[in-house]
């Protein structure tokens, strides 16, 4: 049985939706790309994003699916919202964070880490090679 692609999407979450979609409809798709697009999302581009597969007798069929979804057939009308998701919401602030927010043990560890990191790639080679040069 021979797959071929169905459609491409730019991230993993657009294409794990659209084999629930297919597969939902009958159709057998799969995400031949999911393995190394979890591993090493940078790479996605440099692979043409996530590549949505289906049996080449169910090809024709998914990509008709697929165009009907990306012209929003399948939207519903939103609920009308009740506003209870954001009693504990700060107006603006959805999912940002400043860096005065960001504290814990880890912000000591990462000086210290800095430290380490300038003694042994700075300050010990270039003792060495004062060292050296001067000949002790």
């Amino acid at each position: 049985m021979t797959e071929l692609e169905v459609a491409r999407f730019s991230t993993l979450p657009e294409g794990e939706l659209a084999v629930a979609i297919l597969r939902n409809h009958g159709i057998d798709a799969r995400l031949p790309d999911r393995d190394m697009a979890t591993m090493n999302p940078d790479l996605l581009i440099a692979i043409g994003n996530v590549r949505v597969v289906a049996p080449d007798h169910q090809v024709q069929a998914g990509r008709d699916l697929i165009a009907r979804v990306r012209a929003g057939e399948f939207a519903q009308e939103a609920e009308p919202e009740t506003g209870d998701w954001t009693i504990e919401a700060i107006p603006g602030r959805v999912g940002d964070l400043d860096e005065g927010e960001i504290r814990g043990v880890l912000t000591q560890v990462k000086k210290a880490g800095a430290i380490v990191l300038i003694l042994a790639f700075v300050v010990f080679p270039v003792f060495s090679c004062v060292m050296m040069a001067g000949g002790y």
